[in-house]
């Protein structure tokens, strides 16, 4: 009986530890992801939309789009709308990825 207490003890462990890593995995993959995405936004949005997210007022700021804003996100910056031009071809998917995930790491 102890033993297969200590073998189950062992897979829990086994299988915490394998849990884990995935998580510091996944977590330098988002670390890297809005880290791009900082140096995008910087390149391509920042005239506009202001550096580090801070919007001078006369647009929207960024920092305020709802985690469920994603959708509205993608149409806008791929078609534009009112001033902003489309960035369609000129960013690509990954780019909105990125975008995105350096907006989400900001949002208040």
């Amino acid at each position: 009986m102890i033993s297969n207490f200590m073998k189950r003890l062992q897979q829990a462990a086994f299988i915490g530890s394998a849990m884990l890593s995935s998580l510091a995995i996944a977590s330098a993959q988002d670390k890297a992801k809005m880290e791009a995405g900082e140096m995008v936004y910087e390149q391509n949005c920042a005239e506009c939309h202001g550096e580090k997210l801070r919007s001078s007022g006369a647009v929207p700021d960024l920092r305020k789009m709802p985690a469920d804003a994603r959708a509205i996100f993608d149409e806008t910056v791929k078609n534009g709308r009112g001033q902003m031009p489309s960035w369609e071809g000129q960013l690509t998917d990954e780019n909105f990825d990125q975008i995105w995930a350096y907006i989400r790491s900001r949002a208040q």
